[in-house]
């Protein structure tokens, strides 16, 4: 009677561990937010730590991808910062913003023709991308196509003062 009573106990613990878990819901917009807030807050470790712990959660979100990069680019670590970035796209590649992230990783990497082909993926997806017109200027300088730089900052510009 006493292994019954052990094994009854037993089962109703692990069971009411199982129903504990099942239950248990993550707010992922509200982590999300958080982290942002974080990033804003300029305080780097402490939203790379939670990014991480919360891919360990949504391993196939692309927005906490997108913010894992963000903030491994602000640490230094564009090679980390790149990776992320990659898979945020893979996973949602319609996302004009990691395009534009991701170009100026690969800038900063020396990517400038990548960093190119990615601020003009940007503004395919989103042709009202401000960020993405003047990354792209700045690209243009550097290839020496002044006229264009300069169309894409009015672009820019006029977008900017639409907002």
């Amino acid at each position: 009677m006493k292994k019954v009573i052990i094994l009854w106990v037993v089962l109703m613990t692990l069971g009411n561990c199982v129903y504990a878990q099942k239950n248990v819901t993550v707010d992922k917009d509200a982590i999300i937010t958080e982290i942002g807030m974080l990033v804003n807050d300029r305080s780097f470790n402490i939203a790379l730590r939670k990014c991480n712990s919360a891919l360990e959660i949504f391993p196939e979100d692309a927005a906490l991808y997108y913010w894992k990069g963000t903030i491994e680019s602000s640490l230094g670590n564009k090679k980390s910062a790149l990776q992320a970035y990659n898979k945020s796209i893979e996973l949602n590649p319609d996302y004009a913003k990691t395009y534009v992230m991701r170009g100026i990783c690969k800038l900063g990497l020396g990517d400038r023709e990548g960093a190119l082909n990615d601020y003009n993926k940007a503004i395919e997806l989103d042709p009202k991308n401000s960020s993405a017109y003047s990354m792209r200027a700045i690209m243009k300088l550097e290839f020496g196509d002044y006229a264009g730089a300069s169309q894409d900052l009015e672009i820019s510009d006029k977008l900017i003062n639409e907002k």
